[in-house]
């Protein structure tokens, strides 16, 4: 970020990813048993994996992930190729509409759980790492109580994003960084 202005970034186009990668593969294992990375789409992890300096497989890649964004397409590559997906503001962020949707409303009162339960237990359910941030006490109590939902449950919540917007955490970057296709 620049200091003059935190809504920009400094970006120095000489450089990528890829080149980033490079350096974090040769961190002493002493030091650091596993790394990641953030942020990369579809087509930035295949070009990063087909990259003749690639030699390790990133631990996880921490996106943004909740119902109006599942990333279905992003979750299902990692998932392939031995990626650990973390889902950043999986409750979609102070503010969000998510635990505020009539879809969520209405599944958690059917099960008897909190909206935000709900969403956590759905991204749990799908094998994702949540983390969602909280620094009430019992939110943060709460937040450990994971259901196994059942699978028409899952479905509903799994296509909300059709209906309702998608991205909730918008920042330019100024270069690409969110570059997949969009679902539909």
């Amino acid at each position: 970020m620049r200091k003059d202005d935190p809504t920009k970034f400094d970006n120095d186009y000489d450089w990528d990813f890829v080149k980033t990668w490079e350096l974090v593969q040769n961190l002493p294992s002493s030091k650091c048993r596993s790394v990641g990375v953030s942020n990369m789409s579809v087509t930035n992890l295949k070009i990063l994996l087909k990259a003749p300096s690639t030699t390790k497989i990133p631990a996880c890649n921490q996106v943004e992930m909740h119902p109006y964004l599942p990333q279905h397409a992003l979750l299902k590559f990692c998932q392939e190729n031995g990626i650990q997906v973390q889902a950043y503001s999986p409750l979609g962020s102070t503010g969000s509409p998510l635990l505020k949707d009539e879809t969520i409303l209405e599944l958690s009162k059917e099960l008897g759980i909190s909206p935000a339960t709900l969403a956590i237990s759905w991204a749990v359910n799908r094998k994702v790492v949540v983390l969602p941030k909280s620094v009430t006490p019992s939110r943060i109590e709460s937040n450990l109580s994971i259901v196994q939902l059942p699978n028409d449950v899952m479905e509903k919540i799994s296509l909300i994003y059709k209906t309702q917007p998608r991205r909730l955490l918008c920042r330019d970057w100024g270069i690409p960084v969110f570059n997949d296709e969009i679902e539909t």
